[in-house]
C-alpha cells in the first residue's frame, strides 16, 4: 500500500486509474489534433473515439478515488461524494449513448463535448462501449454494497464486464471482427477492450477484503491454489490453441481433425492439472497435518504443564472475560471450568471490592503493554489468600492486544511465615534494646560508683595523710630547729624536707587523678582550664581552652564525664598524635552540650575510628551512651584529629532547682585568669 501525506493508496487500482486517464487523454488529444511521432500517427496506436477518452478519464476519477484512504471521516466523505458523482456521469455517458444508437434518441448530450471540434461528433460511443460504461460506473457507485447473504454485486459485475469486453478482444485476435472499416471505427477496438479489461481488474482490486478478492489474497490453501491455477491454465489453453492453429497452417494434419485433437489435448492438460492440483492439495494437507500434530502436541505440553503447576494461570480478553483457566486457578475460585469461563471479575469474586481491584489491575496491563506484577491479599471461598500474580499482554501476529496473560502464586503461607519472623525479629530487637539499656545503665552505675570511690579516697587523702604530712612537717621543723648546726644534721634535715614535699606532691597528684578538687569547688570550665595547663606542662603541647562566659549548671555526672573525655582525649595525644597544638572547645547551646577536642597530629587510623577493642574511645562512648549522647571521632582535612562529644540537656542532666549552681566569679575568675588570657 502506498502512503502519502495524510492518505494511503492501494497500488493496483491506483495503476489502473493512471492507465486509462492516459489512454482517456491520449484519445481526447487525438480528436483534436492529427499528431504524428517518428512517421506514425499517434491515433494508430490509440484508435479511440474522443468520447469514448473523455468517459474514460471520468471513470479513471472515480477509480482513483475508491482506491484512495483517508485518515478523516471528513476527507472520507468528500472523496466518496466526488467518486459518486464521476460514476454518475459515466453512467450517464453510457445511458445517452446507448439511447442514440438504440433508439435514435437525441437528450442534448452533444453540450457535453462543446470544447471538441464538430467534426468529433460522427465517431459516437460505440454500443458494447456504452454498455460497458453503464456497468462500469454502477461497479464504482455501489462498491461497497453489501447483500444480506454477504455478497457484493460490485463484484460479480466487474468480473461480467471483463468477460463481456473480453469477447471482442478474442475476435480481433482471431480476425472474427476487423479493427477498421471504410466508415470509420464503428466497433469496439483493441485498445478500448484492453482498457475494460484493466478497468474490471482494477475494480476488483479497490476492494482487497471483499468476498471474491478476499479468496484470491487469502493465505490459506484455497488462495495459492487459486493465484496459482488459474494463470497457467490459461497460458496452457493459449499455447494449446496456437499449437493446434500451427499444426494445421503447415498440414500436419486436416482442419476437420482440430476438435478430437483438441479434446484430446485439453483432456491430458486438464488430468495433468488434476494431477498437479491434487499433489498440490495433499502437500497442504500433510504440511496442515504435521502442523496439526505439532500443535496438538505443543497443546499437550502446555497443558499438562498448567494442569500440574500449583500456581493459577488463567487467560483474559480485552473486555475482562476469563477465556483460560487451569484447575488451579478453578481451586482457588472453588468453581467449575463452566462457572469461570466467559465471566468477568464481578461474576467471580465474592468481595466487590476485590473484583473490582483486579478488574483496574488487568486495564492497567491493557492499557499500558507491559508486565506488571501484583501482590494482593483476596478473598476467596476457602478463605483469605496472599497472591504474587504477574500480567502480561496477550499480543496476535500483528502485535495488537487481545488481552491478558496472568499467573498467580499463593503465598500465603510464606508471608505468614515472614511475618512471624518480623515479629520475632522485633521482639529481639527488642529484647537486645532492653539488654543494650540495661548494660547501659549498669555501665553507667559502675563508673558513677567508682567516681563515687575515687571521690571518697581523694577526701580521705586530703583529710587523713594530707592533714598526717602537715602535722608531720610541723613536727619535723621543731625539731629541725633544735638541731646543732653542724653540717651533717644540715644536709640530713635538707634531704628529709625534700623528701616530704616529694610526697606531699605526690600525694597532691593522686587526689587530682582519682578526683579533682577543682572541679567539685568551682566546677568544670576551671578544672578543664587547669587540666589544659597542667597538659601543656607535662607533655610541651600548646594547648588552648575555649569555654563559655556564662555560668554553667550541669549534672555532678556531666561535669565528671566532660572532664573525664577531656582527661582520655588530652592522654591520648600526648602518647600517639604527634602534635603540636590542641585545642580543647565546650559549647553550651540550648538544646544540648558540645565538647570538641581538635589536635594537628598524625590522625588514626580509619580501621580505628570504629575500633570498638580501643578501651579509651569505647570508654568514652559509654560515657556519653549513658549519659544520652553520643561521640563522633573523624580526621580533620587539614590532618589531625576532632573529638566531638555531644549530651543533650535533659532534666536529668541539669542541676536540680535545690543545689546551687557554680558561678564563675570570685576565686574561679582568679582561677582562670591565665587560661583566658591564652585564649
Amino acid at each position: 500500500m502506498f502512503r502519502f501525506i495524510g492518505y494511503r493508496a492501494l497500488p493496483a487500482p491506483l495503476l489502473s486509474a493512471c492507465f486509462l486517464a492516459l489512454v482517456g487523454l491520449i484519445a481526447i488529444v487525438n480528436g483534436q489534433q492529427n499528431y504524428w511521432i517518428l512517421d506514425f500517427r499517434v491515433a494508430d496506436f490509440v484508435p479511440m473515439p474522443a468520447h469514448t477518452g473523455l468517459v474514460f478519464v471520468f471513470v479513471s476519477m472515480a477509480l482513483a478515488l475508491r482506491s484512495l484512504r483517508f485518515p478523516s471521516r471528513i476527507m472520507k466523505t468528500a472523496a466518496a461524494m466526488l467518486a459518486s458523482i464521476f460514476s454518475v456521469a459515466v453512467i450517464a455517458a453510457g445511458v445517452l449513448a446507448l439511447l442514440r444508437q438504440l433508439f435514435n434518441i437525441e437528450l442534448g448530450d452533444d453540450y457535453v463535448m462543446a470544447g471538441m471540434q464538430a467534426s468529433l461528433h460522427a465517431y459516437d460511443i460505440m454500443p458494447l462501449s456504452a454498455a460497458g460504461f453503464v456497468l462500469a460506473g454502477s461497479c464504482l457507485l455501489f462498491i461497497d454494497y453489501r447483500t444480506p447473504g454477504n455478497h457484493y454485486p460490485a463484484e460479480y459485475s466487474a468480473i461480467v464486464l471483463g468477460g463481456i469486453m473480453g469477447v471482442p478482444l478474442i475476435g480481433h485476435f482471431y480476425h472474427v471482427i476487423s479493427f477498421a472499416t471504410s466508415n470509420g471505427p464503428q466497433e469496439v477496438t483493441p485498445i478500448t477492450s484492453i482498457s475494460f479489461v484493466i478497468l474490471a481488474l482494477g475494480i476488483l482490486a479497490a476492494r482487497p477484503t471483499h468476498r471474491i478478492m478476499s479468496l484470491w489474497n487469502s493465505k490459506s490453501p484455497g488462495g495459492p491454489l487459486l493465484r496459482r491455477l488459474l494463470p497457467n491454465s490459461l497460458l496452457l489453453l493459449v499455447i494449446l490453441d496456437f499449437a493446434v492453429k500451427w499444426g494445421v497452417e503447415y498440414g500436419f494434419y486436416q482442419a476437420d481433425k482440430t476438435s478430437p485433437l483438441l479434446i484430446l489435448l485439453a483432456s491430458s492438460l486438464l488430468f495433468i492439472m488434476f494431477c498437479r492440483t491434487a499433489s498440490l492439495l495433499n502437500r497442504e494437507y500433510e504440511g496442515r497435518q504435521q502442523g496439526e500434530a505439532a500443535l496438538a502436541e505443543s497443546n499437550a505440553l502446555l497443558r499438562a504443564v498448567s494442569d500440574s503447576t500449583p500456581d493459577a494461570i488463567f487467560v483474559k480478553d480485552v473486555t475482562g472475560r476469563i477465556i483460560f483457566a487451569n484447575p488451579a486457578k478453578l481451586r482457588l475460585l472453588d468453581k467449575s471450568s463452566e462457572e469461570v469461563l466467559g465471566f468477568r471479575s464481578q461474576d467471580l469474586y465474592i468481595d466487590p471490592l476485590d473484583a473490582e481491584r483486579v478488574a483496574r489491575e488487568d486495564q492497567l496491563v491493557i492499557a499500558s503493554g507491559e508486565a506488571k506484577v501484583f501482590e494482593t491479599t483476596t478473598h476467596f471461598p476457602r478463605g483469605v489468600r496472599t497472591l504474587h500474580s504477574t500480567k502480561a499482554p496477550w499480543l496476535n501476529a500483528r502485535g495488537e492486544i487481545m488481552g491478558l496473560v496472568g499467573i498467580s502464586t499463593d503465598i500465603t503461607e510464606r508471608k505468614r511465615m515472614e511475618d512471624t519472623l518480623k515479629a520475632h525479629e522485633t521482639q529481639l530487637e527488642a529484647l537486645v534494646a532492653s539488654r543494650t539499656a540495661e548494660v547501659s545503665e549498669l555501665i553507667g552505675h559502675l563508673e558513677t560508683t567508682r567516681e563515687e570511690e575515687k571521690k571518697a579516697i581523694a577526701r580521705e587523702l586530703h583529710d587523713d595523710l594530707g592533714s598526717a604530712l602537715t602535722a608531720l612537717n610541723m613536727h619535723l621543723s621543731l625539731l629541725f630547729q633544735q638541731l646543732p648546726e653542724e653540717p651533717k644534721f644540715t644536709d640530713r634535715a635538707a634531704k628529709i624536707r625534700t623528701l616530704l614535699t616529694s610526697i606531699t606532691g605526690a600525694t597532691r597528684r593522686i587526689q587530682n587523678g582519682l578526683r579533682p578538687d577543682k572541679l567539685d569547688v568551682f566546677g568544670i570550665k576551671v578544672a578543664i582550664a587547669e587540666q589544659a595547663l597542667e597538659f601543656e606542662k607535662y607533655s610541651g603541647i600548646h594547648c588552648n581552652a575555649s569555654l563559655p562566659d556564662d555560668a554553667l549548671a550541669y549534672a555532678p555526672r556531666v561535669d565528671i564525664a566532660l572532664f573525664r573525655m577531656v582527661q582520655e582525649s588530652l592522654n591520648n595525644i600526648a602518647k600517639h598524635a604527634q602534635a603540636s597544638h590542641v585545642d580543647v572547645i565546650l559549647d553550651d547551646t540550648d538544646d544540648e552540650i558540645v565538647l570538641t577536642i581538635r589536635d594537628d597530629g598524625i590522625g588514626i587510623a580509619p580501621d580505628r575510628l570504629t575500633d570498638v577493642m580501643t578501651h579509651g574511645l569505647r570508654g568514652m562512648r559509654e560515657r556519653a551512651t549513658y549519659l544520652g549522647g553520643s561521640v563522633r571521632i573523624v580526621n580533620a582535612k587539614g590532618g589531625g584529629t576532632v573529638i566531638s562529644a555531644t549530651i543533650p540537656k535533659t532534666p536529668l542532666n541539669l542541676r536540680g532547682e535545690g543545689e546551687e549552681a557554680v558561678t564563675a566569679n570570685g576565686d574561679a575568675d582568679s582561677a582562670t585568669g591565665p587560661v583566658s588570657a591564652e585564649t
